[in-house]
């Protein structure tokens, strides 16, 4: 089936006209809303901390002053036997 020339235009603009009509979903106005976020704390950096903020944070972690200092890596540990031979391999 051959189209004519005049059919070939009106598909054309069917599609064209068709191809406005599309909306965006919410998942991928989610999408560009993280990448326009991830590109403003790139550019911006974080917003200032407050002290709330912090101790609010420390309340939800338990965190310790003391955390920081320990070298876990240095520490000896107690390993089972199975594990020791794994280690002295």
């Amino acid at each position: 089936m051959t189209l004519t020339e005049n059919q070939r235009i009106a598909i054309i603009k069917h599609a064209a006209e068709n191809s406005k009509k599309i909306t965006s979903s919410k998942s991928v106005e989610q999408f560009v809303e993280e990448i326009k976020s991830e590109q403003f704390l790139e550019e911006n950096g974080l917003f200032s901390v407050h002290d709330y903020d912090l101790a609010e944070e420390i309340e939800l972690g338990g965190h310790t002053p003391n955390a920081e200092s320990i070298e876990e890596e240095d520490e000896d540990f107690e390993a089972s036997e199975e594990m020791k031979g794994v280690y002295n391999d």
